[in-house]
């Protein structure tokens, strides 16, 4: 539970620095898995779901998207959740087993005279006591109506890869796509809608610096943009085969397939040059390492000192400094 206290210490930064942060959550937030053994193993979970919660309406939380896992302690139990909560739980295509939302669709956010829509997504997941709808089909269904209502729109979106793959198919107005589905973590937001991924739980804290100039142009991920012109540009030096001076396009004359090649690392480099030099929009992203530098908030100690003494009411076996339960492959682990 460390990575709470120091998420708002960073929060609680930023805020006396002047800023109005907007805070996202993407889902995977409540368990860590999609089944959880049940008799005390359940009931710990719970109470560790319960100090996220709390800890969020402490530290402060404007939406926050379900995914699979978070189903993984019962509808029931996400629905009290829901209820106890100072933030939308957000979801435009998990629906009860009679096919109406159990929850908000999407929200709005005024930010800095902007209107922000956060739109709720999940890729399909087995569940008893929920259905999950298509969820491109879902998204055509509400996206021009947030559109319409916002200046940026950013979708929160549980999603599998290939779930992600279908959606770039299609024209959506969408500025920016966070997802928590999978463990990879992203340098940046690819090619297409700048979409990164969340991939450690509680270890890193995800920064966004959105400059907003004309809300009818795109926003360009500088990210993107920089480490394709530095990958790229790596690639093009090593074929020059230690001659700087090399002429590539001499040096390969002779060799069709690695003259394709250089084109297309061309045409990459100019394409990010370009997009850098023209952004009018841009995005900023930064990484923040929720490690021991940063100091926690003794506010969210609290809570999750609270906790801790639930669990022991249970008679649940103790967690470890890190908030892991014995059964975990890292319990105890100093990491």
């Amino acid at each position: 539970m460390g990575g709470l206290a120091r998420k708002a210490t960073v929060i609680e930064n930023l805020k006396n620095q002047g800023l109005n942060p907007i805070i996202l959550d993407a889902g995977d937030l409540l368990f860590k898995k999609n089944i959880i053994d049940p008799g005390v193993t359940t009931d710990v979970a719970k109470v560790n779901a319960e100090i996220i919660i709390d800890s969020f309406n402490q530290m402060g939380c404007d939406a926050f998207s379900l995914g699979s896992k978070d189903f993984a302690g019962g509808l029931d139990f996400v629905l009290e959740q829901y209820k106890k909560s100072n933030f939308p739980f957000l979801s435009c295509n998990i629906v009860s087993k009679s096919g109406e939302l159990l929850f908000e669709p999407y929200t709005i956010i005024k930010s800095n005279n902007l209107n922000v829509g956060v739109i709720g997504l999940s890729s399909n997941f087995d569940n008893n006591e929920v259905q999950v709808l298509d969820p491109i089909e879902s998204l055509k269904n509400i996206i021009n109506e947030v559109s319409y209502k916002s200046d940026v729109v950013i979708l929160l979106f549980n999603a599998t890869q290939q779930d992600l793959t279908k959606l770039y198919n299609f024209d959506f107005d969408i500025d920016m796509i966070l997802s928590s589905r999978g463990r990879t973590r992203s340098s940046d937001g690819g090619s297409k809608i700048p979409t990164y991924i969340a991939g450690d739980r509680g270890k890193i804290l995800y920064k966004f610096e959105l400059n907003i100039i004309d809300e009818k142009l795109p926003v360009t991920d500088l990210a993107w943009c920089e480490n394709t012109i530095k990958r790229v540009g790596d690639r093009l030096e090593k074929m020059k085969q230690g001659n700087p001076d090399s002429d590539l396009i001499n040096l390969y004359k002779n060799d069709q397939k690695t003259l394709s090649r250089i084109y297309g690392y061309q045409a990459q480099l100019n394409q990010a040059n370009q997009s850098l030099e023209n952004a009018i929009n841009s995005l900023i992203f930064e990484k923040i390492e929720l490690d021991k530098s940063i100091f926690d908030n003794t506010k969210i100690l609290k809570i999750v000192d609270k906790g801790k003494e639930k669990i022991l009411e249970i008679g649940a076996p103790f967690m470890d400094s890190k908030g892991r339960l014995p059964g975990d492959p890292h319990h105890g682990h100093n990491h």
